[in-house]
């Protein structure tokens, strides 16, 4: 039974797409980021969090105004503040499928790609035997298999905003409520995450 968990249960990573290779920690996003014209700021760790998170902010058109109106959820335009790539601090592999969407998002905001994932994309990948053997992790659940996430790295208000787009099948800034993830060369979508949590470090031998 441990063996079958352990072979099913994979974590999601942000993928380079020009170098095919996964991107672990902030150190190696920070350089590709910078040619992008983004600065990262010092990690910070908010009084309610016991993680840290790192945040980007875009330089190269200082004092640029637009609307976020995906914020909001909403397709009209919104007063919010612009938004600030983060994600957490000092990894970055294995995390919740919104914050990373929240993530490209944020890039996306200043870039306006059409196709974000000629930059980024998200793909599975199996967990590391040492790496991610005492991490404690939750459950994502998809159509052809499972995938986990670190405890922690997902916001209530990012779960909220996304979640809450895919139910209404909000299809603003070309979305349709699921974000598609490459997985085994298929394009799997991730569904609502279960209440499942899963000490990795019992069943990682």
């Amino acid at each position: 039974m441990e063996d079958c968990m352990r072979l099913s249960m994979r974590k999601l990573a942000l993928w380079y797409t020009k170098t095919f290779k996964p991107l672990m920690t902030h150190d190696e996003l920070d350089h590709i980021m910078a040619t992008m014209g983004f600065v990262a700021l010092p990690p910070v760790q908010p009084t309610c969090s016991t993680l840290a998170w790192k945040e980007y902010v875009y330089m190269a058109s200082p004092g640029r105004s637009k609307s976020s109106s995906f914020l909001s959820g909403s397709c009209e335009p919104s007063t919010v503040e612009p938004p600030r790539p983060k994600l957490p601090y000092p990894r970055i592999d294995g995390l919740h499928i919104y914050t990373y969407r929240a993530f490209l998002d944020a890039v996306n905001f200043y870039l306006e790609m059409c196709d974000i994932s000629e930059l980024f994309h998200i793909r599975g990948m199996p967990l590391h035997r040492s790496n991610d053997r005492s991490r404690k992790w939750r459950c994502m659940e998809e159509d052809d298999g499972v995938f986990v996430y670190r405890e922690g790295t997902l916001e209530q208000t990012t779960y909220n905003m996304y979640h809450f787009n895919k139910l209404n099948n909000n299809s603003c800034n070309g979305y349709n409520g699921a974000i598609v993830i490459r997985d085994k060369g298929n394009n799997n979508k991730i569904n609502t995450p279960v209440s499942c949590f899963v000490p990795l470090k019992d069943i990682i031998v």
